[in-house]
């Protein structure tokens, strides 16, 4: 294996002011980080917000959905009701008309 060019022992930057700099870089580089980090903070409990006052809406709307479904099936129940009176008011009216007695009628009626 091939050593690697230049020499091992090189020494290395320690200087105050170099260690300053680099410290500062970081010290910015940090302070970015931070910023990025509150400003996804605030985004997110914004969102959480936003999501909480949708979920209330589509709450309120289930309730309002239910209710119309419940007028709807009394609606519809009370005119099938309404149609079937009016289909016994036809035979008995028929029933009538042919000459039959309020009995036969009443046993017609019955079954």
């Amino acid at each position: 294996m091939p050593r690697p060019k230049g020499s091992k022992n090189k020494k290395k930057d320690v200087s105050v002011a170099a260690i300053e700099a680099k410290l500062a870089t970081q010290m910015e580089v940090k302070k970015a980080l931070e910023a990025e980090q509150a400003d996804i903070l605030a985004a997110i409990e914004k969102q959480k917000q936003l999501l909480k006052a949708k979920k209330k809406d589509l709450r309120t709307a289930e309730k309002a959905i239910m209710k119309l479904e419940e007028k709807k099936a009394e609606a519809v129940a009370i005119e099938n009701a309404v149609a079937k009176k009016e289909e016994i008011e036809q035979v008995v009216t028929k029933l009538v008309s042919s000459g039959k007695s309020a009995e036969e009628i009443l046993d017609m009626l019955k079954k």
